[in-house]
């Protein structure tokens, strides 16, 4: 069964192409769902609404540090 898409966004990066999708769950919350696409493969990621700030924090930090160590 399909879910309601809320929002999309999409981002081209080179041989990959990242979709950004908020969509509506049976219970009427919205969720996240981070699909990585390339040619031949599809992965996806889905981060629900009461887990969206820690996620985001999280990802926060981790880029961070990215910087830090490069």
């Amino acid at each position: 069964m399909q879910r309601e898409r809320l929002y999309s966004k999409k981002l081209n990066a080179g041989k990959r192409t990242y979709f950004f999708d908020i969509k509506k769950g049976r219970d009427g919350s919205a969720y996240l769902v981070i699909t990585e696409q390339t040619e031949d493969r599809k992965n996806r990621l889905m981060v629900f609404e009461e887990k969206a700030e820690a996620f985001m924090s999280a990802l926060q930090e981790v880029v961070g540090k990215m910087k830090e160590v490069k």
